[in-house]
């Protein structure tokens, strides 16, 4: 087991930076935490304003933003200064990080709030009543993480695989079907579970995912789409170590929850083509069970049970052929 990757908020704490402006009175609701690196010279400055906006303007919660700058050189912290902040807070934290696991780590530590959800500087969210929706969600079913479908910036569409996350459920042990920006987890759980782990360079949303399914904690779906978010970024940049990271994870998870070790040939082919080796078809079943026990507040009409019921059997039928 490793240690913990969260830092000591106290060893933070006095190079935070409060942004004048509103000061909450009582304990925030949610945290918002955006991790970035000159953004500016990134050229999504003005997407950064859209998810300072979208914090800002969000209701029905106290919310509180954390900026987690990775001591950018191009006037992001200048560019904050003279951003005005009304009705939550805004706190920076501007020192060198070892990656964004290690900066979204010192969001955990530093969070106030009951909840914590992770916005990407270009990202932002669309509804004012998103952060909300989750958290009634998420107190109402008693759940550890929620999350939400996502649109893609400048499309009036739903993401592709994110349009009906619950349609790709049946495979989110093996692949990260569930929208990152979209989730809301709960503040003591991420610190139960030692939060992200520091030595995934991408994926690690994913691999936080799974520790969280391992350890029995359940996830709330809810149905409507509050977040917009930027195509690109590094995790589409270096597929080799896209893939090399995936094999460690899903290893790690099959290994800890049903005590088996694929093969190197077959860890391949399960994160390649998502299909369980034969001689561990079982497992393919029992994971279906543990996804039905992990996610609740699924849609459940006919025509998405006889979807899941297609999935389910297309799979299961595709480890037996072997295509």
């Amino acid at each position: 087991m490793k240690s913990s990757d969260i830092p000591s908020a106290q060893a933070l704490q006095d190079e935070v930076l409060l942004k004048p402006g509103i000061t909450l009175q009582a304990a925030p609701d949610v945290t918002v935490v955006t991790v970035c690196f000159n953004p500016l010279k990134a050229g999504r400055q003005d997407l950064f304003a859209k998810n300072l906006d979208s914090v800002q303007q969000q209701t029905g919660v106290l919310v509180e933003h954390l900026i987690i700058d990775g001591a950018s050189t191009d006037g992001t912290l200048e560019f904050l200064s003279k951003y005005r902040n009304d009705n939550c807070d805004i706190r920076i934290l501007s020192k060198p990080d070892s990656g964004i696991y290690d900066a979204m780590n010192r969001g955990i530590a530093l969070a106030r709030g009951k909840y914590v959800t992770f916005l990407n500087s270009d990202d932002y969210y669309h509804r004012p009543d998103g952060l909300a929706l989750s958290v009634k969600a998420l107190d109402e079913s008693g759940c550890t993480f929620s999350f939400a479908p996502i649109k893609p910036e400048g499309s009036p569409f739903l993401h592709r695989l994110h349009r009906h996350p619950e349609r790709h459920l049946h495979r989110i042990l093996i692949f990260p079907a569930i929208p990152h920006q979209s989730m809301l987890y709960r503040r003591t759980a991420l610190m139960e579970t030692d939060g992200y782990d520091a030595s995934y360079r991408m994926g690690g949303d994913h691999e936080l995912t799974l520790r969280l399914i391992a350890r029995g904690n359940r996830a709330c779906f809810v149905d409507t789409p509050f977040v917009t978010f930027a195509l690109g970024g590094y995790s589409t940049q270096d597929a080799a170590l896209k893939l090399r990271e995936k094999e460690r994870r899903v290893r790690r998870f099959h290994e800890e929850v049903f005590h088996i070790q694929f093969t190197d040939a077959e860890i391949e082919t399960l994160v390649r083509h998502y299909r369980y080796p034969r001689r561990y078809l079982h497992i393919y079943v029992e994971s279906q069970k543990l996804i039905d026990r992990t996610f609740v507040g699924i849609p459940q009409s006919l025509s998405l049970r006889l979807l899941q019921s297609f999935n389910y059997v297309k799979y299961y039928l595709k480890c037996v052929l072997g295509i």
